[in-house]
């Protein structure tokens, strides 16, 4: 049986490459080296880039060149590295990784390999996940899975004691994260029960916390700071990295490090190091308990702890195993090979699935989600994250809710915010977007019922679809366009483009047109700021003033109105929509102060369908003593958007339309 498949083990410090033997057995592929694990380090060293052991070496002379730590910047699109004026991404980074193993693994195996299982930290988000996926396909290779970490290593595990039924506890502290997840093995089934972790926490910041102690020392007997100097700071490094792997085979260690010609030797002790540390193994502690807590298991209900990562070679993880469980962790597999060997077992029941053939173990493996997916909700003058699926379930899996329906007549789309995590402020969670579902047939508010299936695939990647009740039609969506944030909403700084549409007729001679440009300036000085832009377009009379934010500019153009005949209100609408139509990204409001008495009613209500149709919003102020208050609110969005000149209006900046559940969930 020839399996092409591997599995990867992508670290923050340390990455490693398995496959399946012939015989049936994971084992972990060497690079060119001869070593069974690659650091995860780039060096752009003119038109090469290099990975492994010598771009690690290089960081001192050519800090500027290298790069590390990457998969802490994978999802987020606040991090790139520059190398002679180009940007490069962290999942392109990573790519370059993914292809030395592949490059290196198919030397040693004498084929190419296209297919791969990718681990990922198993508290990873959605978005860390897909930027994975992303990594892999840049280096040439299908993803055919995404594997968390702690299952992977609970796999190799439970293939190495198979037959044995037991409860265990996978603590996997690798360089730059920890998960902690609890696994009920019963026969050929790997059942993970619960899930948590830091994708924050891991070895680099024991690292850090020794490097200020030293920092500070230095600083204190020289008066510099080496943390300033680049070159100083990948030294200092390197050599408290040093210290760090010492201190787990021995009490004592001795740092010498010299800095501008002034050298300092500092003695550093085990103890000295764990207190330094206390506080990253106390976020370790509590995130242990956390997952017992969430599995509903105590520690004597722990059959065995597997450890996973390297940084768990630190004595004081040991310890704090002990003291909680009362046992020694298991230390039959390496920590840092258990999560590709998984990986690996992995590939190749995946390869077999694609293939038909008949699988080279019996082993099931079934994951769960460690984040809440949830959606935004807009009840109470507040948002809320509303929970669609809990944190544990297991994946992959879908919910269905088909209570939402049209907010206001003629809406086309719906936009539903998505969020992970677990807090009720949505702002605290972490935002996957922002999806438009459209295609929506105009109907009046409130008769279309819509459905919207949430689901996490095996890969934990979020999926989302909407079908319309009414017609039994899935909906088309995209990520909205425009940048319009959480926080915007929030805090009220939604972009904005207002079109005030005024009646210049005949019928506003006199105080009517006086009380309407009153009323105009007023609404201009209340809501006019930096995420707002105003157009004013008279009917008859056409644009007075293109959107802007020039107060002194409406005020003109509004204080010039005079009536001038007719009632072309249609016209008016649609110069309005044209002169917001190249406002993409920002929310659109036309502002109607007429009478309510166009010349032609039927085109004024056809052109106000296509303004609200096409995402657009219309409010209507009635001015002057003979109002045509109904075919006012008709061409309203909805009935609370018509006012009479009289009132305060106020156009708030949360009307993006969260979706309107129609009963509360929870």
């Amino acid at each position: 049986m020839s399996i092409r498949a591997v599995g990867i083990d992508l670290g923050t410090t340390y990455s490693a490459i398995a496959h399946v033997n012939k015989h049936g057995v994971p084992e972990i592929l060497a690079n060119a080296e001869g070593d069974r694990i690659t650091p995860s380090v780039l060096l752009f060293d003119g038109d090469d880039i290099i990975v492994g052991n010598y771009a690690k070496q290089a960081a001192i002379a050519f800090p500027n060149q290298v790069v590390e730590f990457i998969k802490r910047h994978m999802g987020p699109d606040d991090f790139s590295f520059e190398y002679r004026g180009e940007q490069y991404s962290p999942e392109k980074l990573s790519s370059f990784i993914l292809a030395r193993l592949k490059h290196d693994a198919e030397h040693r195996m004498g084929h190419s390999i296209e297919q791969a299982v990718v681990t990922v930290p198993a508290y990873f988000g959605d978005r860390q996940r897909r930027a994975t996926i992303r990594a892999g396909e840049l280096a040439g290779l299908q993803v055919l899975k995404l594997v968390n970490e702690p299952t992977a290593a609970a796999f190799a595990y439970g293939l190495a004691h198979q037959g044995q039924d037991m409860k265990c506890l996978v603590f996997d502290l690798g360089g730059g994260t920890f998960d902690v997840t609890i696994v009920d093995i019963r026969g050929n089934d790997i059942n993970v029960l619960a899930s948590t972790g830091d994708h924050q926490l891991g070895g680099k910041d024991w690292d850090d916390a020794l490097m200020r102690y030293v920092a500070h020392e230095f600083s204190l007997k020289h008066g510099v700071d080496p943390l300033d100097d680049l070159v100083a700071y990948h030294d200092l490094r390197q050599k408290c990295v040093s210290a760090k792997l010492s201190l787990s085979r021995r009490p004592k260690v001795n740092i010498f490090y010299d800095f501008q010609g002034q050298i300092l030797r500092q003695s550093i002790t085990r103890e000295i190091f764990e207190d330094l540390s206390i506080g990253l193994l106390g976020r370790c502690e509590a995130l242990t308990l956390d997952v017992m807590d969430d599995a509903k298991v105590r520690p004597q209900d722990i059959d065995t702890v597997l450890l996973a990562g390297g940084s768990t070679r630190m004595p004081m993880v040991r310890e704090l195993i002990r003291r909680l469980f009362q046992r020694e962790p298991a230390t039959d597999i390496n920590p840092d090979e258990c999560v590709a060997l998984g990986a690996a077992l992995t590939a190749a029941l995946e390869s077999a699935r694609l293939t038909g053939d008949r699988p080279p173990i019996d082993i099931r493996t079934h994951d769960v989600t460690s984040h809440s997916l949830g959606m935004v909700v807009y009840r109470d003058n507040k948002m809320h994250n509303s929970p669609i699926i809990r944190r544990n379930s297991r994946i992959p899996c879908e919910h269905t809710r088909d209570n939402y329906v049209t907010t206001h007549d003629g809406q086309s789309t719906m936009d539903l915010w998505l969020v992970q995590g677990e807090n009720p402020d949505p702002l605290n969670c972490n935002v996957l977007g922002h999806f438009e579902f459209y295609g929506i047939p105009p109907r009046p508010a409130g008769a279309t019922q819509l459905a919207v299936t949430y689901r996490y695939n095996a890969n934990g990647i979020v999926e989302v679809e909407a079908m319309d009740l009414n017609t039994g039609q899935t909906l088309a969506h995209r990520l909205a366009q425009g940048g319009v944030t959480l926080e915007d909403l929030a805090s009220n700084r939604v972009p904005m483009h207002i079109a005030l549409v005024m009646d210049c007729s005949g019928s506003m001679y006199g105080s009517n047109i006086r009380d309407a440009r009153a009323a105009a300036l007023a609404f201009v000085d209340r809501t006019l700021d930096r995420s707002r832009h105003i157009a004013v377009i008279a009917f008859p009379g056409g644009l007075r003033a293109a959107p802007t934010q020039d107060r002194d500019a409406l005020h003109a153009a509004l204080s010039g109105l005079s009536p001038i005949g007719s009632t072309p209100m249609a016209l008016g609408l649609q110069q309005a929509r044209k002169a917001l139509k190249s406002n993409s990204g920002a929310q659109r409001v036309v502002v109607i102060l007429a009478d309510g008495h166009p010349d032609d009613p039927a085109a004024t209500m056809a052109e106000s369908q296509r303004i609200r149709r096409t995402g657009g919003r219309i409010v209507a102020i009635g001015v002057g003593r003979q109002v045509h208050q109904e075919f006012l609110m008709g061409l309203c969005s909805r009935p609370s958007d018509y006012h009479h000149c009289n009132q305060s209006v106020e156009l708030e900046g949360t009307f993006i339309n969260l979706a309107t559940e129609l009963s509360d969930p929870s």
